[in-house]
C-alpha cells in the first residue's frame, strides 16, 4: 500500500496533575498488557468529534487496529477481519469505526483483498466500490481503497477507491507505444441511507478523472463534517506528490501544481506533500510540503479554503490538525516534538510547554507527534516512543484536557514578555528568542550546546550553568539545579 513521509510509527500511563476538579486537569492514556504487545509501532489515526473514542493501527511491526474509549480509558483490539488485520482511520461519536480490512478471497491463506469498510460490534462490513481487484496468484493483497473519515453523526464517510477502468495512452521517448485500460485511485464519499446502509455517491462531473490525476489521488486523511472538503494527496507521473484539497468535487493542488521534467538535463528532485486533515467546518486544511521529497526540509502550512490563501508556519515540520477556531497541532519534523498554536496565536510552541504553562503540568507519555483531535481540541491523539531491545518503538498516546486552560498565570506572562528569561520546564532549559543555549558544569566544563532556544537536561545531575546567547550577542546566565 502506498505510503509517504507522514506514515510513521506510533504501561497504562494515566496522567495526574494539579487537580481543580474531581478529574486531573491533564490525563494521558497509553496501552498496556496484551493490547500493547499486539500493536508495536502504532499510532492514533482518528479521534471522534465528541472526543469519546479514538482509533489507530500498527504501521510496521503489525497491522492490528485498536479502539480506545473515554469512559473506560481502555484500549482494545479491533477484530473480525482475516487474521484480524486491518487499518482503522476514523470513528464516529457512537464508536462506529471506518478503515480497511483484509479478506482471504482466494481461499489459500493469502491476504486477498484489502477492502474499505465499517466496523461495529466486532463485525466488518464492506462499503460499495466501483471496481474490485482480486489477485489470482501469489499472496500479495490487492488494494481496493480505504475508508478514512466518518462524521460525528455517522452520516458521511470519505476515503478513496479504485476508479472504473478507462483507456489511457502510453508513450516512450515521445513516441506512442500502446493504449491500455487502467484504474486509478480516486476520492470517494459514502452517505448513510435511511435503512442504515451506505451509498457510494456518484462521481461529480468536476471530480478529477484518472487522466487529470495521472497516477491517482489519495484521500487518506480527513474531511469536513459534511464531506464537501476532503484533504488529499495528488500524484504526478514522475512520482512527485502534491498536497491538495477537493472541494465539492474540484481538485486544488496547494503546492506542486506542475510536474517535474524527469528528462531534463537539470537535476531535479521529486517532491512530496500531504494535506493531512480538515477542520470540522471545512475552513482550514493543514499539512506539509517538501520540495525535495526529504524529511529534512519539511514545511508546515495551513490552507484557508475560504480565502484560498496559504500560511506557512515558521519552525514547524508539519501541521496535522486544525480546529474550527484556527487552533493548530503539529510537530517540528526533526525530533518528534509535538507543537501547538492556539486560536489567537498568543501561544505557539511545544505542546508539553503549553500543558505546563496553562494546565499546571502532566504525567505520562505525551504524544510526540499529534495526528488527530476532537472537535473541541480537548481529546488529542498521536504516538510516543518507548525504548526496548530493538530500539525506539512507537505506541499510541491520548491526552484528555479537563476544564479550560489557565487564562494568563503570572509565570506565563513573565515568560512571554521577558525575552531574556531562562526558565526550566520539565527536563528542558528554555530561553525564549535565544539563538544558542549551552550547558556547563559548575567547574566550567561545556556539557552540551544547541543552536536553538531550548536544550534537554537528560542524564544531568546536580548544579548546571545554563547560558543563553541572543541575536544581538548579549548573553544571560542562570544556575540550574537538576534533580
Amino acid at each position: 500500500m502506498k505510503r509517504n513521509l507522514l506514515t510513521i510509527l506510533g504501561c497504562m500511563a494515566l496522567g495526574t496533575a494539579l487537580a481543580q476538579t474531581d478529574l486531573p486537569r491533564v490525563e494521558v492514556f497509553t496501552p498496556y498488557g496484551e493490547v500493547k504487545d499486539s500493536i508495536p509501532g502504532s499510532n492514533v489515526q482518528g479521534v471522534s468529534l465528541n472526543g469519546e473514542w479514538a482509533v489507530g493501527f500498527g504501521t510496521e511491526y503489525s497491522q492490528h487496529s485498536f479502539i480506545w474509549n473515554r469512559t473506560t480509558g481502555e484500549y482494545s483490539l479491533i477484530t473480525g477481519s482475516y487474521e484480524d488485520l486491518s487499518y482503522a482511520y476514523g470513528v464516529s461519536n457512537d464508536g462506529t469505526v471506518v478503515g480497511a480490512f483484509y479478506e482471504d478471497t482466494k481461499g489459500d491463506g493469502g491476504l486477498g483483498c484489502m477492502i474499505p469498510g465499517i466496523w461495529k460490534d466486532s463485525v466488518w462490513t464492506k462499503l460499495p466500490m466501483e471496481n474490485t481487484f482480486v489477485p489470482t496468484e501469489g499472496l500479495e493483497a490487492s488494494v481496493n481503497g480505504e475508508a478514512c473519515f466518518i462524521s460525528g453523526d455517522g452520516a458521511v464517510i470519505t476515503g478513496y477507491i479504485q476508479s472504473k477502468t478507462f483507456p489511457r495512452s502510453f508513450y516512450e521517448g515521445g513516441e506512442f507505444v500502446e493504449t491500455r485500460n487502467v484504474s486509478l485511485m480516486r476520492p470517494a464519499v459514502w452517505t448513510k441511507q435511511s435503512n442504515g446502509t451506505y451509498k457510494l455517491q456518484r462521481k461529480p462531473k468536476t471530480m478529477p478523472t484518472g487522466d487529470e490525476l495521472q497516477q491517482g489521488i489519495w484521500s487518506r486523511y480527513g474531511s469536513s463534517q459534511d464531506g464537501t472538503v476532503i484533504s488529499v494527496v495528488a500524484d504526478h507521473p514522475s512520482g512527485s506528490r502534491s498536497p491538495g484539497v477537493v472541494i465539492s468535487g474540484e481538485l486544488t493542488r496547494i503546492y506542486g501544481k506542475e510536474d517535474i521534467d524527469v528528462n531534463s538535463d537539470e537535476t531535479r528532485y521529486f517532491y512530496d506533500g500531504v494535506s493531512v486533515t480538515v477542520s470540522p467546518n471545512g475552513k482550514y486544511v493543514p499539512g506539509y510540503w517538501s520540495a525535495t521529497g526529504s524529511a529534512f526540509d519539511l514545511k508546515a502550512f495551513v490552507y484557508d479554503t475560504e480565502t484560498e490563501t496559504v500560511e506557512e508556519l515558521e519552525g514547524w515540520g508539519a501541521a496535522t490538525v486544525a480546529l474550527d477556531d484556527g487552533s493548530i497541532f503539529g510537530f517540528d519534523g526533526y525530533i518528534g516534538n509535538a507543537l501547538y498554536r492556539n486560536a489567537d496565536k498568543s501561544y505557539n510552541g511545544s505542546f508539553s510547554d503549553y500543558l505546563n504553562l496553562y494546565y499546571g503540568g502532566y504525567e505520562g507519555n505525551l504524544p510526540q507527534t499529534i495526528l488527530s483531535a476532537s472537535g473541541d481540541g480537548k481529546t488529542i491523539g498521536g504516538w510516543y516512543a518507548e525504548a526496548d531491545a530493538i530500539g525506539a518503538v512507537m505506541y499510541p498516546s491520548i491526552v484528555v484536557l479537563n476544564g479550560a486552560p489557565n487564562a494568563e498565570p503570572d509565570h506565563v506572562a513573565e515568560w512571554k514578555n521577558d525575552q531574556r528569561t531562562i526558565i526550566v520546564l520539565g527536563d528542558e532549559v528554555i530561553a525564549p528568542m535565544a539563538v544558542k543555549v549551552e550547558l556547563y558544569s559548575a567547574q566550567g566544563a561545556l556539557l552540551n550546546s544547541v543552536l536553538a532556544d531550548r536544550i534537554a537536561l537528560n542524564g544531568l545531575q546536580g548544579v548546571v550553568i545554563a547560558k543563553a546567547t541572543y541575536e544581538d550577542g548579549k548573553v544571560e546566565i542562570k544556575k540550574v539545579a537538576v534533580k
